[in-house]
Parts: structure tokens; C-alpha cells; sequence
């Protein structure tokens, strides 16, 4: 009884510091707000926040996670739409709004990871739920072309590797910010890039 109430506990808090935290960050910037000013929002110790969360790089990969999450269900359900259609128009359809989520959700990427993938806050970008997703979308969606003769045979697995970190938030940023394309640019060269990589016997 004392284990099930310390669960229910903990999971009150997580609710708590990532509202507080998203509050904050709504109204102040990602950058600005410090981990001690979330703990002393959320009225709770810098003790138990850093129990739960060891960087603030941490907490926005949780609060960034749902809405990957969300993203997800969304795309599951454009697939479910378009079940009949070729592999190579679904591919399409995930590089193109992979791309709108990236130029929306940059903010949560840069905050997630500082100088080197979050080497400096201990997070593993290539062990993440988002990451996880996006490749895991990728290899399915190569092996269904694969398998149904749309595309020649290939590694997927390594593929969606490859598909995944070109087309990261860095890579984003550098071509938006630094080279001055439009997301519509970016999704045009994706799409036919890797359409007539993978589909062009």
C-alpha cells in the first residue's frame, strides 16, 4: 500500500514539474528559465526535481516526447487512410510532415540538445522515444516497399538511420537559418532525393 501510494506520488509530481515547466517556458522562453525556478513554481525541492530529472535537457525531451507522441497518432492515422496507396506516396507523405514538425517543434530540439546531441547533459538522442519513432516509421515503411516489389532490396534498417539523421534538427536549422530554404524547399529535395534513391530500379 505504502510502495502503490509512493508510485501515485511520484507520478503527481511528474505531472506537476512538467506543467510548471511548460507554463514557464510558455511564458518566459526555454532558455531563460532555470531548474530552480521550476522546482520553486512547482513547490516542490531541487531535491526531488533533479531525482527526477538530472538537466533541464532531460525535462524537455519528457515534455518534447508528448508531443511526438501526439505527432505519431496523427501520422498512424494518415496511414490508415492511405493504406492502399503506394509505399513511395506514404514515405512522401512522413518526409513531408516530419519536415512541418521540425519547423514548428525546433524550439523543443535545441533545448533537448545543446552543442553535441546532449552529450553534455547525458542524454542519449539515439536512444530517445523520438528518435526511436522516426526510424522505427522509416525501417517499417522500407521493408513494406521491400516486400511488395516497389523498391529494390536494401538495408532498411540502416537506411532509416541515414534518412533520419539527414534530416535532423541541425540539418534543418543549417539549411533554414544558414542557407535560406523554405521548409517547401526542403520537403521537395527530400521527397525526390530519396524517392528516386529507393524507388528508381
Amino acid at each position: 500500500m505504502v510502495q502503490r501510494s509512493e508510485r501515485k506520488d511520484a507520478a503527481s509530481n511528474r505531472e506537476l514539474i512538467l506543467d510548471t515547466a511548460s507554463h514557464l517556458f510558455q511564458e518566459h522562453g526555454i532558455d531563460t528559465v532555470s531548474m530552480h525556478q521550476i522546482a520553486k513554481a512547482a513547490g516542490v525541492g531541487q531535491g526531488t526535481l533533479y531525482r527526477r530529472y538530472s538537466s533541464k535537457a532531460e525535462l524537455c525531451l519528457d515534455l518534447f516526447t508528448e508531443r511526438i507522441r501526439r505527432f505519431a497518432s496523427e501520422i498512424t492515422a494518415q496511414f490508415a487512410s492511405k493504406a492502399e496507396q503506394p509505399v513511395r506516396e506514404k514515405l512522401a507523405l512522413f518526409l513531408t510532415c516530419w519536415i512541418d514538425f521540425l519547423g514548428t517543434e525546433l524550439h523543443w530540439f535545441n533545448a533537448i540538445k545543446p552543442d553535441a546531441w546532449c552529450v553534455d547533459d547525458q542524454i542519449d538522442i539515439f536512444q530517445s522515444e523520438p528518435f526511436n519513432f522516426v526510424i522505427g516509421t522509416l525501417k517499417q515503411l522500407l521493408e513494406e516497399a521491400v516486400a511488395g516489389g516497389e523498391a529494390r532490396a536494401i538495408d532498411a534498417d540502416f537506411a532509416a538511420f541515414q534518412i533520419t539523421t539527414s534530416m535532423s534538427p541541425i540539418a534543418f536549422a543549417y539549411f533554414t537559418e544558414e542557407r535560406g530554404q523554405t521548409a517547401e524547399q526542403l520537403k521537395e529535395q527530400y521527397v525526390r532525393y530519396y524517392d528516386r534513391l529507393f524507388f528508381d530500379k
